[in-house]
């Protein structure tokens, strides 16, 4: 057998997530309904994973959410792009009922926490249709109860 091994294949995202990925690279996070669980999904499929009913129409949410688990890089490995420690985190976006993976940034590793309010820094310049179109999450500044900003 010839080495090294390769594996050549095509990524087809389909029609649901092929508009999610349109959408970020005009800084728009977009959703998509089932109209007959409520389920939402971001990034939608085309059919609802429970249903198997066509998804409704897109829905666009501002792109915070809340951090349900993380996990802290600390390690080096081959092909790794960001110098460790950071982190890594799902994220539940306000309005959708999945969750996203991608990294948390602006914060001390010690002070990120399940439950913690993030928001999307988008990538600047012109975008393409892709995740890196979020360069990370940060958290969200928190208000007291003078309106003063916690950053």
């Amino acid at each position: 057998m010839p080495t090294p091994l390769r594996m050549r294949y095509t990524f087809v995202a389909g029609a649901g997530r092929s508009g999610f990925l349109r959408g970020l690279a005009h800084r728009r996070l977009l959703a998509r309904a089932c109209p007959s669980c409520h389920q939402v999904y971001l990034p939608a499929p085309e059919f609802c994973a429970r249903c198997l009913v066509e998804l409704g129409a897109t829905t666009e949410l501002d792109g915070r959410g809340t951090v349900s688990t993380f996990c802290v890089v600390s390690f080096p490995f081959p092909g790794q792009e960001i110098e460790p420690p950071y982190v890594v985190a799902h994220i539940r976006p306000h309005g959708a009922d999945t969750r996203l993976m991608h990294l948390i940034r602006e914060v001390d590793i010690a002070d990120v926490r399940i439950g913690m309010e993030v928001e999307p820094v988008w990538a600047d310049g012109e975008l393409e249709p892709s995740w890196t179109s979020i360069r990370h999450y940060r958290p969200v500044p928190q208000q007291d109860s003078a309106g003063d900003v916690d950053a």
